[in-house]
């Protein structure tokens, strides 16, 4: 007797991209990935159209009848997991003859239901990413600490509230307050002895590292509507964040709104050493946000203290922010697709992560939060610098892309 499936090759296919977009996956990943899937099916003259929120398929199916599916895509949670795993499907299907449609299908969701850190390590990676980028940046040790115990706490809260609160800017808002709130009282408990990098590390873990990289990415890409929503969505975030730490400062009594920016005048190689470790171990704390699985930690870890590392060096001695920012942009970005190969993974789980030190959300919200608080040159020169960034990185991507592009997507999907 004929086994009988209620899921068809098409709802398979259209599972994959969303959970793929879903978890941040680039438009033409998504559209690759759900072709190589729609290929191995069996399915003929197949099409998609893709958007950051919807996804429309159309393809012929073995009775050489057309089918076509429509499915609108929740709001990107990054989970870099599920895209690795869901790559890592489509490269068995396409090796794989016998497909029980049932089991596939089931197999798909259970990878959208996946988790690859628990609630603990979550809070862990809040506390180690806060602490390990204030470091980065040239805090003090009692500074790094009070960063540390801010990011834990703001990762608890987010435990707390988020599953009632659906509204990202929102939750954003509460996060931002919160930092700032527990960043002050513990500088006037006496932790910590800049108050600025103290509440700048512990916002590190809010920033839209991965928004900003994968709107990048698409535009690219020529998406430039997709590139724009992300980009919008990037920095509604940090305005929102911005908006809760100004608010925050001025109902404290205790606190002072920040007027000046920290600069650090001097760098040693003691100071460089240290900051390169911290900001690995930042990275690695920030890919735990991102539920990026365990066995890419090493390299992850080793590229983002690559990445500030070269980044500190180049301003040190140039003073140039765009020099500063391209040449480890480039250099990241190149070993990314070397691992994605050597890894068989993405490049967008090591791209989104280990570019994140160079990002220009932290640069953007200064801006915002300097505009709020009436520091109008402030705020103009890190718009500039925010700018100048987003466009270094901009072609640093966009030069690596062009270097055998459909090479390396071949053979990280295949």
């Amino acid at each position: 007797m004929k086994k009988i499936t209620k899921y068809s090759e098409m709802d398979l296919v259209l599972l994959a991209g969303k959970i793929l977009l879903e978890s941040g996956a680039e438009i033409y990943r998504v559209e690759e990935t759900m072709l190589r899937i729609a290929n191995a099916l069996g399915l003929e003259q197949f099409d998609s159209y893709v958007v950051n929120r919807a996804i429309i398929v159309s393809a012929l199916n073995a009775k050489g009848l057309s089918e076509s599916r429509t499915s609108t895509v929740p709001e990107t949670n990054i989970n870099l997991g599920r895209l690795e795993a869901v790559n890592t499907f489509s490269r068995k299907l396409s090796q794989n003859d016998n497909h029980d449609l049932t089991e596939l299908y089931q197999d798909l969701k259970d990878i959208e239901n996946s988790r690859f850190h628990n609630d603990w390590q979550v809070i862990l990676g809040y506390f180690f990413g806060a602490g390990g980028f204030s470091l980065a940046l040239g805090s003090t040790a009692t500074d790094s600490l009070a960063s540390a115990i801010t990011g834990a706490l703001l990762g608890w809260l987010f435990q707390v509230i988020s599953p009632y609160i659906q509204t990202r800017f929102i939750l954003n808002i509460f996060g931002a307050t919160a930092v700032a709130l527990i960043a002050n009282i513990l500088y006037f408990w006496g932790l910590g002895q800049h108050r600025s990098l103290i509440i700048l590390g512990a916002l590190m873990v809010m920033i839209p590292g991965a928004f900003f990289v994968n709107a990048i990415r698409e535009f690219s890409q020529n998406n430039y509507f997709t590139g724009l929503s992300l980009t919008m969505s990037a920095l509604l975030t940090c305005s929102s964040i911005s908006a809760g730490v100004a608010v925050s400062i001025a109902v404290l009594p205790f606190a002072e709104q920040m007027t000046s920016s920290f600069v650090i005048d001097q760098l040693t190689w003691p100071q460089l050493i240290i900051q390169i470790i911290a900001a690995g171990i930042g990275t690695v704390a920030f890919s735990i946000l991102y539920q990026t699985p365990k066995r890419h930690f090493v390299d992850l870890g080793i590229l983002g203290g690559l990445t500030w590392g070269i980044y500190r060096l180049l301003w040190h001695y140039f003073q140039m922010e765009a020099l500063a920012v391209f040449v480890p942009a480039l250099i990241v970005a190149f070993l990314s697709r070397i691992l994605a190969r050597k890894r068989r993974a993405p490049a967008t789980i090591f791209l989104a992560t280990s570019m994140f030190p160079l990002i220009p959300g932290l640069s953007f919200y200064r801006a915002v939060y300097f505009f709020i608080t009436g520091s109008d040159h402030l705020a103009i020169d890190h718009i500039q610098s925010s700018f100048i960034t987003a466009f270094t990185i901009a072609i640093a991507i966009a030069i690596v892309q062009q270097m055998g592009l459909k090479r390396f997507i071949a053979r990280n999907i295949k």
